[in-house]
């Protein structure tokens, strides 16, 4: 009995092992390997004949082959027929070779066919027959097309399944699924073979960091659908431009990156194609595309980085490779803050600007808390120089870099979020002064505060209910205050900046166009949002006394406003002459500029305001 015990144990065992042996690999020649590696050892056979390319043995005998897997002892005449054939067909593909001589009793054979492996035991030490009838259904087939053993065929449709999976999971872990361009991932292990093979060549090649252009307004425009159709599109224009050995990836969102090899071995040529590339890349994406009965038209900024890195030659190819992304990245940016729609090297100044915007960001994300922050007031004056409102303009003394222009720290705030906090403090700020200036010195429901909210504050989803919950905190009326927005408010979605701007007016709050002029400025914004007042751009209104340019433009926008009811404010008035201009011009409701005040402390304006109140009673 205990031996019977003994015995069944030990045929778990055996079958345990095996199966574990054979899942433990997903690529199935490994697992054929791990299987046979530990039947030789569990059942002390002596050797095993692997035979490749078996189609070539004919119909004939693969069919009589494919119905044998065990023998008696001593069946001569199939051994010898076994053993011809491995020597004449597929000799020099063996990975063991079986000798002529090998005069062994034959006890099992094991045949798969497309792959072939024949099993023969030791001399003189024979398998319990019962232990190999316990193994049948783990033996297990490498190539496709046969079954693994009789009775067993779930086994083959358990080995495709784990074969499609491995394919699946490298599609999804090396490629884009929208696109089927190689992802970061594979770019990255493309890349630093790519910077291995340069820098033992000697030939240059490049990074192109590829960002389109206002595509979030395709999205929110037209719908993912569309956006996702474009980015189709955008892919296939720029693999036409590809030559062999260059290498396109889709990093995410609607950035891509492009690495070309063997540019030249001199830095100027080099650089020169590159721009070449940049150039074919441009003019490509120009053309326009036909998308669901939209035609678009759409341009890239570009970013470009050579490699390899003479000055980081001893960094690892890994660390360039990501060296050189980031380079590209930030010579991107560099042009979609320029003007968008062109190509810009990486160069050392652009690792300072880099490295300076880092050190920004890190100490404006304490500035508030270290009370750092401080706002100004630049009065807007009436006709009859009375002080009308004034703009709120954020300030920043910090205790690590000194003052800051808000030209520096603005962007910033804006690229990493931070503006949502800071914009929040802004506003609360703003209404502390008003709720200041209306105790102090009768602040009438005719002046305001205006104050500069962001497109990324302004969409928010909560921005109007925080808004109005900031007012009945501080019991702000809503006279006294109005909001100063940009066109880009209405880029993104000018359907939900109506939207919010009609409740905000609803609840008595008006809404400035700040900076008309200074961008793409469509006309027809000031026709469709619910706007109060414009402020034209200081560019027009520099030497305006002078420019008929100037001169022109301003008396139409200003026709426009004033069929339309709206407020005209003009921006950086400056000189006497400027000031003559515009009072006989008689086109605007309010001034703003240092010719009448510099931006002040909050204390100086409520001192401003006192005498400005007593002056005008």
């Amino acid at each position: 009995m205990t031996n019977n015990i003994a015995r069944t144990l030990q045929l778990v065992s055996i079958q345990h092992e095996l199966a574990m042996a054979i899942g433990s690999h997903l690529e199935l020649d490994k697992m054929l390997a791990v299987f046979m590696e530990r039947a030789l050892h569990r059942l002390s056979l002596s050797d095993v004949v692997i035979l490749y390319d078996l189609p070539l043995i004919n119909e004939e005998a693969y069919g009589e082959m494919h119905s044998v897997y065990s023998f008696p002892k001593n069946t001569t005449i199939v051994e010898d027929w076994l053993i011809q054939k491995a020597r004449v067909v597929h000799t020099e593909k063996r990975t063991t070779f079986l000798p002529v001589e090998y005069n062994a009793d034959f006890y099992y054979l094991f045949w798969v066919p497309d792959f072939g492996v024949l099993v023969f035991t030791r001399r003189g030490q024979s398998i319990d027959k019962m232990i190999l009838d316990a193994l049948q259904p783990l033996w297990v087939k490498l190539a496709t097309g046969c079954i693994a053993c009789i009775d067993h065929t779930s086994l083959i449709e358990e080995v495709e399944a784990r074969k499609n999976a491995e394919h699946s999971l490298i599609q999804r872990s090396l490629l884009d699924p929208l696109t089927n361009l190689p992802n970061r991932k594979m770019l990255n292990m493309s890349l630093t073979q790519a910077i291995e093979e340069s820098a033992e060549s000697g030939q240059y090649g490049a990074i192109f960091f590829i960002d389109i252009d206002r595509f979030k307004v395709i999205n929110d425009s037209l719908g993912h659908n569309v956006g996702d159709q474009v980015l189709k599109f955008i892919a296939k224009r720029l693999l036409s431009c590809l030559n062999v050995g260059d290498t396109l990836a889709r990093m995410g969102g609607d950035e891509f990156v492009l690495f070309v090899t063997n540019l030249s071995t001199d830095l100027h040529q080099a650089t020169a194609k590159a721009g070449e590339v940049a150039e074919k890349l441009s003019g490509q994406l120009a053309k326009p595309l036909d998308v669901q009965e939209n035609t678009l038209t759409v341009s890239i900024s570009t970013g470009i980085s050579l490699f390899p890195l003479k000055e980081d030659a001893a960094e690892s190819p890994e660390t360039q490779c990501n060296t050189l992304i980031r380079n590209a990245d930030l010579a991107m940016y560099r042009i979609k803050r320029a003007n968008r729609n062109g190509y810009s090297f990486f160069s050392a100044d652009l690792q300072s600007y880099s490295d300076k915007r880092t050190q920004v960001e890190t100490c404006l994300r304490n500035a508030i808390e270290k009370g750092e922050l401080e706002l100004a007031y630049q009065p807007l004056m009436g006709s009859s120089a009375e002080i009308v409102g004034a703009e709120a303009l954020l300030r920043w003394n910090s205790q690590t870099l000194g003052r800051v222009s808000p030209a520096d720290f603005i962007p910033v705030a804006e690229e990493s979020g931070l503006i949502i906090g800071v914009g929040d403090w802004v506003i609360q700020q703003a209404c502390q002064t008003i709720k200041l200036l209306r105790a102090s010195t009768g602040f009438n429901q005719n002046q305001y505060i205006s104050v500069n909210v962001s497109p990324r504050q302004f969409n928010r989803a909560d921005f109007v209910k925080d808004f109005i919950g900031c007012l009945r905190k501080y019991e702000v009326d809503s006279s006294n205050i109005r909001i100063e927005i940009t066109e880009n408010v209405a880029i993104g979605d000018i359907d939900l900046a109506v939207a919010k701007m009609n409740t905000l007016k609803a609840y008595g709050i008006d809404c400035m166009l700040d900076d008309f002029g200074s961008g793409y400025s469509s006309l027809s914004y000031l026709n469709t949002l619910p706007l109060k007042a414009i402020k034209i751009d200081r560019s027009f209104i520099t030497d305006i006394d002078t420019s008929v340019y100037h001169q022109l433009i301003v008396k139409a926008v200003t026709d426009i406003c004033n069929y339309s009811k709206l407020e005209c404010v003009a921006e950086g008035v400056e000189t006497q002459a400027e000031v003559e201009y515009l009072a006989k011009a008689n086109l605007f409701k309010a001034y703003q500029g240092y010719y009448f005040h510099k931006p002040m402390p909050e204390t100086q304006f409520l001192q401003l305001i006192q005498g400005n109140a007593t002056n005008h009673r």
